[in-house]
């Protein structure tokens, strides 16, 4: 079978990127929900399996299952709730320590510096305007999107049973796409994503909660208001890699600079959980999740973006994890081999020899031993 020239490989490979680019855009309410249930479906899926084990029916295996994972989310949806209603009740005094804060401020600078003070007072007057603004924009929003996402987690919820409930009818339904050859090594590719991606998930989580405690300790040692709801909000945010955690900083910091009396409690703040941030990328993350997820950080930083752009948030969060299926696939196929590579932590380590991942592009006499 005569190859095709890498130029026309090349091209194909940039017009299924940007046809599916478009498609993902287009489709994403109708996506998103899927691939999350498919993401969660692989990591309940031993929890399910278990079940079966023990000699409970199918349909009641799955029923279990999801019972456990909803009792979970509502024990997790009532404590935020319960936080954020406290939180919007201080809001409505931190509307007069906001204008205290812009006063001291503006007294400071046209103290300090040689500004007209009818001048600033009006940049100030707009800036207090516009930061009041967006907060109760923010506020409103929330409320207004919590209908929006429990509708989605019910519809999450449903294709997650349908998932767990005829995983057999759709592994006989893809198998019977393939020829007979093929079906094992489809098989063995099935359950290696779905072990990966159980692991990152299982470690992800992990991390959070370790995150999460560390985040609380230091928040209360300083003294902020809500500290249990930030610590929790920040380590979330580590779903996000490399930047997520230095958002939920800043929101904190922020949020300690208007209710404190001095800026001391937002440097600290900043200084705490930067402190673990530096933990979780150096050693809790390392330690616990490891090269599972085996993307180097040139397309770990790529796909965020990319996923930004198409999805926003929750393009972001899945970002990662679709990365390292995709390398799972484009490892499988000789001719996708070298992009796999590409893809993969072995690009940035300097153990790794690329002619073992880049054999494609190798002729058979290079693969002959020397004489």
């Amino acid at each position: 079978m005569q190859k095709l020239p890498f130029t026309i490989k090349l091209a194909s490979w940039l017009l299924i990127a940007v046809l599916g680019t478009i498609i993902l855009i287009y489709t994403k309410e109708f996506l998103l929900p899927i691939i999350i249930s498919g993401l969660l479906s692989f990591l309940l899926y031993p929890v399910y399996k278990r079940l079966l084990k023990w000699k409970i029916p199918n349909a009641l295996s799955v029923v279990i299952t999801l019972l456990i994972v909803v009792v979970l989310l509502v024990s997790v949806i009532f404590l935020v709730s319960k936080e954020v209603t406290s939180m919007i009740s201080d809001l409505t005094g931190l509307s007069g320590k906001i204008n205290d804060k812009f006063n001291s401020f503006q007294q400071y600078v046209t103290g300090h510096m040689h500004i007209e003070s009818d001048t600033f007072s009006n940049i100030i007057a707009n800036a207090k305007e516009k930061l009041l603004g967006y907060t109760s924009e923010f506020v409103s929003g929330t409320i207004a999107s919590t209908t929006n996402i429990m509708s989605v987690l019910v519809l999450i919820v449903v294709y997650v049973f349908c998932f767990l409930l005829y995983n057999k009818a759709f592994r006989s339904f893809a198998f019977a796409l393939l020829e007979t050859e093929r079906q094992h090594q489809a098989s063995d590719l099935i359950n290696e994503i779905q072990k990966l991606v159980q692991n990152y998930l299982l470690g992800l989580l992990t991390v959070i909660l370790i995150i999460g405690v560390l985040n609380t300790i230091g928040l209360l040692i300083i003294g902020i208001d809500h500290a249990l709801f930030f610590a929790f909000f920040v380590a979330m945010l580590t779903v996000i890699p490399y930047v997520g955690i230095t958002i939920g900083a800043l929101i904190t910091a922020f949020y300690a600079l208007l209710t404190k009396d001095t800026a001391f409690p937002a440097l600290a703040v900043m200084l705490v959980l930067f402190t673990v941030q530096f933990l979780e990328s150096n050693l809790i993350t390392p330690r616990i999740v490891g090269k599972r997820v085996s993307v180097n950080p040139f397309v770990a930083i790529v796909a965020l973006l990319i996923g930004g752009q198409i999805w926003g948030i929750p393009g972001m969060i899945l970002s990662i994890p679709l990365t390292a299926i995709l390398k799972v696939l484009l490892d499988v196929n000789p001719s996708t081999q070298a992009l796999g590579y590409f893809v993969g932590s072995e690009l940035t380590d300097d153990k790794n020899d690329p002619k073992k991942h880049l054999h494609p592009f190798h002729s058979e006499e290079d693969k002959k031993p020397k004489k």
